[in-house]
């Protein structure tokens, strides 16, 4: 039976700015934004009291949901 590997470079970082997961992925800032507020990207959860904190993009959590999917 053959098997077949992909590899590919993800950032060294476990959370990640907007800019840089729109830079890494190449979609938007707008529609990363977009998938923010409606919950389909995970974040790293906010501090007490700084509501307006930036999101921190959740990588670690992304690559755990790529790798659960058995195709």
């Amino acid at each position: 039976m053959e098997s077949t590997s992909i590899v590919f470079t993800a950032p060294l970082a476990p959370f990640v700015t907007v800019q840089k997961f729109s830079d890494i992925t190449g979609i938007t800032i707008g529609q990363v934004n977009k998938m923010l507020h409606e919950g389909k990207l995970p974040i790293r959860p906010k501090t007490p009291g700084k509501p307006k904190e930036k999101p921190l993009i959740n990588m670690v959590a992304l690559m755990r949901e790529a790798d659960s999917y058995v195709f």
